[in-house]
């Protein structure tokens, strides 16, 4: 069995980046039976990357999306600092979701050429 060669840091760790990063910014809501970030960490377990995850298991749902809110800040403020600091960014749009923040992600990164991954499945508005 191959060793993992890839680094997952997920939200709000503060550990170090050990090798080259990607954000992964896309939805995270639960529309499928698979989560599309999972199943990129796994298809990248023997790259020497290291992947940003913002998913959260520990989401409570019943957390403000107030910025005067803790948690909610620490999220966002955790968000913005990776996506900026990546090296490459994936933005996933899933076709059941509008994704505003993916959205809002994907402006960010785009006027940095050749930083940027979309991927669009058929069906996304």
């Amino acid at each position: 069995m191959a060793q993992t060669r890839s680094q997952v840091i997920y939200a709000p760790s503060d550990e170090a980046p050990r090798m080259k990063s990607v954000f992964l910014s896309g939805t995270t809501d639960k529309v499928d039976t698979s989560d599309w970030r999972e199943d990129l960490i796994t298809s990248l377990s023997d790259v020497p990357v290291t992947l940003y995850n913002p998913y959260r298991a520990d989401w409570d749902s019943s957390w403000r999306e107030d910025i005067n809110f803790t948690p909610f800040r620490e999220q966002v403020e955790w968000e913005l600092d990776k996506l900026v600091k990546a090296d490459i960014v994936v933005v996933y749009f899933h076709p059941a979701t509008q994704a505003a923040v993916s959205l809002i992600e994907f402006g960010i990164r785009a006027p940095v050429p050749g930083k940027t991954i979309v991927v669009c499945p058929e069906g996304y508005w």
